[in-house]
Formats: structure tokens, C-alpha cells, sequence
């Protein structure tokens, strides 16, 4: 049984297919802000993840022929724009600016101490996500930040459940070591 988020999402589908292209800007939507945020994630930049997340969806919709629902629709459109990432990382572009994982609105505590020290250990962890090598940043991203499931991850990726794993496991020890090194320097 589909959920409401698939079922609208597939209509849209249907509806653009026949000529109702503004059914399309309900997907737009939907998945702007969790498209962006993926992609400015495996880029390490949120200026280019909001451009690479755009032409995801310019992809998506001139292919929107060849979408068969096979899977949710939403993996289909996360494939397009990791597929994306993947192009642009392969063409030698690196940034070294990390993306936000936060936002303001979510230092509500009222000790400056401890909001400081969050902003601190949060900065850490955009830096030593954004060192990751791309593979590794990758998986840990789509498993970690985007909570998804390894057999949905595999589809997404086109990369075995176990290779997935072992790319998540890595990540994960890569950033032990590189926060590591971060708070033995500050202690310093």
C-alpha cells in the first residue's frame, strides 16, 4: 500500500505525463528542501547542492517518461541527484566549504556555554563529514542523515547492501579519528 507522500507523488506523475505540467511543482515541493540538503551534503557546499538539487529535478522531469515504479518515486528522483553529485565530483571539482547541518532555530537552550560548545562540536563534524572521501560521505549520508534503509540505499546507489555497510562502518571510523585529532588539537 502506497503512503500519501508516494500516492501524490505518482499522481503528479500520471498528471504531468499527460500535459498537466504544473502537477509537477507538488513534487518540486515536496522534495526541494530534502534534495538540496542531500545534495549539499555529498558536495560539501550549499550553494552548489541547491544547483545540483535543480537540475536533479530538470532531469527528473524530462525523464519522467521512463519512471516505471519499480521503486518509490522519491528514491528514483534521490538516484538522479546522487547520480548528479557523483558526475560533478568525478569532474575534479572540490569544495571545501562544509554544509550546515543545523539551523539557528535549533539552539533554543539558554546557556551560551553549552550553545557555543554545540556550534563547536557541530562545526567539527561539517568538517570532518566534508574530508570524507565522496564514496564514504556517500552512504554515511544517505544511511545517518537521510535515515535511510541499506536495500534502499543499494537501489538508490546501485552498490551492494554489504559494500554499503562496510562504506558506512569506515565513514564512521574515519570521522572517529579525524574528530579525534580535532579535540586533541583544541585542547592544545
Amino acid at each position: 500500500m502506497l503512503d500519501v507522500a508516494e500516492a501524490a507523488d505518482r499522481d503528479a506523475v500520471e498528471r504531468t505525463l499527460v500535459g498537466e505540467v504544473e502537477a509537477f511543482t507538488g513534487v518540486v515541493r515536496r522534495h526541494a528542501r530534502g534534495l538540496t540538503s542531500l545534495c549539499s551534503r555529498l558536495v560539501s557546499d550549499p550553494r552548489l547542492g541547491e544547483e545540483l538539487s535543480q537540475e536533479a529535478f530538470a532531469r527528473a522531469f524530462s525523464r519522467l517518461g521512463s519512471f516505471r515504479g519499480e521503486c518509490r518515486f522519491k528514491h528514483w528522483l534521490y538516484r538522479i541527484a546522487v547520480n548528479g553529485c557523483r558526475d560533478h565530483l568525478k569532474a575534479g571539482a572540490r569544495w571545501e566549504r562544509p554544509t550546515p547541518l543545523t539551523g539557528d532555530e535549533l539552539w533554543t537552550t539558554r546557556d551560551p556555554e553549552r550553545d557555543a560548545a554545540a556550534r563547536q562540536a557541530v562545526t567539527a563534524l561539517e568538517k570532518a563529514l566534508a574530508a570524507l572521501p565522496p564514496k564514504y560521505r556517500e552512504a554515511f549520508t544517505l544511511f545517518h542523515v537521510e535515515s535511510l534503509p541499506y536495500d534502499e540505499i543499494a537501489v538508490m546507489t546501485g552498490c551492494r547492501v554489504n559494500a554499503l555497510k562496510v562504506r558506512v562502518h569506515r565513514a564512521r571510523v574515519m570521522l572517529r579519528e579525524q574528530l579525534g585529532e580535532l579535540i586533541e588539537e583544541e585542547s592544545r
